[in-house]
């Protein structure tokens, strides 16, 4: 774990007390340690906590940029987690997908990973193994790249499978850009990362109830290799 890595995948923390964090975590940044040994946001979080205990209640992929909650202690862990299954902790996210996709969409599919490849399958019915994921989609801005045709497009989870979002908008023909593992060779030239940023993140807090609202603008690598969606998304505000 080099010292440059940790300064270059520091964590933005946008709100912090006693009893939680909400951050916003780079691309490239693992969410926890892995088999790569690389550095990721528990072993950050130890450090800027000065303890052990790090709550994690939801993950972003390594490649995903955007708004996390973090967990200071047991008891706050364990209300956000039991927000996040019922549904009152919610999360939004903005990406870039391939193609003109035409109108808000409800996505459901059945997916199954392959823990020894880290791939996910999707599936349009139930499946042995499966588990449901549902996503709704709703598009912001037609825009192309070259001859390109893409969408910036607002997403909200239903559901919180790993690489839910990237597999469904695959299998439903609207790749994300920048996917190296589900998407189309156009998709994988335009952009060395997943175009996925989470945006929006809203709970409520575990000990004082008051709600509690977080949006981000998409990472700026992203904004950089697309602009003219931004800013067509910013002029229609």
């Amino acid at each position: 774990m080099a010292d440059s890595n940790s300064v270059d995948l520091k964590p933005k923390i946008i709100f912090e007390d006693q009893h939680l964090v909400v951050l916003s975590k780079p691309p490239g940044l693992l969410s926890q340690g892995d088999i790569s040994g690389d550095i990721d946001l528990v072993a950050l979080m130890r450090i800027h906590f000065g303890r052990h205990y790090v709550g994690l209640v939801h993950r972003l992929d390594r490649n995903t940029s955007g708004l996390m909650v973090i967990a200071k202690r047991s008891k706050s862990a364990e209300r956000l987690s039991e927000q996040l299954i019922n549904g009152a902790l919610r999360r939004n996210y903005h990406a870039i997908v391939l193609g003109n996709f035409p109108e808000k969409r409800r996505l459901k599919h059945f997916l199954i990973k392959n823990e020894s490849t880290n791939e996910v399958r999707a599936f349009d019915r139930p499946k042995e193994g499966a588990q449901e994921a549902a996503l709704w989609i709703h598009p912001l801005v037609h825009f192309t790249q070259g001859d390109i045709p893409l969408t910036l497009v607002e997403l909200e989870l239903e559901t919180g499978r790993s690489h839910q979002i990237r597999v469904q908008c695959a299998v439903s023909g609207f790749p994300l850009a920048g996917d190296q593992k589900y998407g189309t060779p156009a998709a994988k030239r335009l952009l060395h990362r997943p175009a996925l940023h989470s945006s929006s993140l809203s709970f409520f807090h575990p000990m004082t109830k008051e709600e509690c609202v977080y949006t981000e603008e998409m990472a700026s690598d992203v904004q950089g290799v697309f602009p003219q969606a931004f800013a067509e998304s910013k002029n229609r505000r």
